[in-house]
């Protein structure tokens, strides 16, 4: 996301949102994934049949499984169909969720804080 280190990746099948979200992404600071996966995923569906539709849903992922210990962190995922969609309304989600990603980690941080002072 633009200003920010968040990873996006957008799956569509829109042959005009492709361009122009790609000029939206070019703005933001480049990184090197190392491995991880995308903190944000979108998928975007135009079809002339389809009703128009958005949400966003975050969730957390990670801790221990299998007896390794993963680090918990939170991804969120994107979906927007219909007939025309807009790079507003996508990234109108892509906001939504990094605010929601960003009150997760403050949460989680709030709550690290906590524990360790009861110890």
């Amino acid at each position: 996301m633009p200003g920010t280190l968040t990873s996006v990746r957008v799956i569509t099948n829109s042959k005009t949102l492709a361009p122009k979200l790609l000029a939206y992404f070019d703005r933001a600071p480049k990184k090197d994934q190392g491995g991880d996966s995308c903190s944000i995923t979108a998928y975007v569906l135009e079809d002339d049949q389809m009703e128009a539709f958005g949400a966003y849903a975050i969730e957390e992922v990670g801790g221990s499984s299998g007896g390794e210990e993963d680090q918990l962190r939170s991804v969120a995922a994107v979906v927007c169909s219909g007939k025309k969609i807009s790079v507003e309304k996508v990234v109108a989600g892509l906001e939504m969720s990094l605010q929601g990603l960003k009150e997760d980690e403050d949460a989680r941080n709030a709550e690290a804080e906590g524990d360790a002072k009861e110890e």
